[in-house]
């Protein structure tokens, strides 16, 4: 039974493979130019930023998230995926990694409160995603690889 299924299958991808004369092959080469055309590709994009870069960002990050008095230790990252609108402010959050229900909301809080330099396609200003990464160490934010100690 399973050597007519293997045959049986080898023919059929052997008829479908070999296809027709007149059939047509699509490309993707030649598809490409036409969606670049449609999405306007080929003008560079800019990323957004935050005023002050990284450090900026994480300075942010530091002085308004506060951590639940009842917070449990946990390790790990929380992800906040921002949709950035033309005028840079936060529109959306999703959350794609979590740790804590706590932590999360508070994160997610956060993230609300952001404000952007807009993403640019050539000079044209245009919506974009962000993930911001809250790391979390013994249920604080912690921007160091050391290990937090209680007090």
């Amino acid at each position: 039974m399973k050597r007519v299924t293997i045959l049986l299958l080898l023919a059929v991808m052997q008829w479908v493979l070999a296809g027709s004369a007149n059939a047509q092959y699509f490309s993707f080469d030649d598809a490409m130019p036409q969606r670049r055309a449609q999405r306007n590709d080929d003008q560079p994009r800019e990323a957004p930023k935050y005023k002050g870069g990284n450090k900026g960002l994480n300075r942010f990050l530091e002085k308004n998230f506060h951590s639940p008095s009842d917070r449990k230790k946990v390790d790990g990252r929380i992800v906040v995926a921002v949709l950035i609108g033309t005028k840079g402010k936060v529109e959306q959050t999703q959350l794609l990694q979590s740790v804590d229900p706590a932590l999360d909301a508070e994160a997610v809080r956060v993230a609300k409160m952001l404000k952007f330099k807009p993403a640019k396609q050539g000079k044209k200003k245009v919506r974009s995603r962000y993930d911001v990464v809250f790391p979390i160490r013994s249920g604080r934010l912690s921007f160091l690889n050391l290990p937090t100690i209680e007090l």
